[in-house]
């Protein structure tokens, strides 16, 4: 199923994906350091958990977009991430069906 997007439903979803992972105890109050956040790796495995990407590198990214009504991205695969990361067993969590509502959103053919 693909769905269309708007800066509201991404706005709407990526606020959904803060309070699912404050709620899941998810949410650092430490950011990462300077270093760790320049990695080159996607989701900056080699420096930061799946969770503290999301957290200091995805959700301000996408906050900037919408604040700035830029060019949304497409396709962004973050469920195959978070289901290694966060585990087969939770995936009925808030947080994980919040990341299937973003990918869902942002699959473009």
């Amino acid at each position: 199923m693909i769905m269309t997007r708007s800066h509201k439903e991404v706005e709407i979803l990526i606020l959904k994906l803060e309070q699912s992972l404050r709620e899941a105890m998810l949410w650092s109050s430490f950011a990462p350091s300077v270093e760790a956040l320049q990695s080159k790796l996607p989701f900056a495995l080699d420096t930061m958990l799946f969770e503290q990407w999301l957290q200091f590198v995805f959700i301000p990214k996408m906050t900037e977009i919408v604040n700035t009504q830029g060019i949304l991205p497409q396709n962004m695969h973050l469920l195959p991430m978070a289901e290694q990361c966060f585990g087969a067993a939770d995936n009925q969590s808030a947080h994980m069906q919040v990341i299937k509502q973003i990918d869902l959103i942002f699959a473009i053919s």
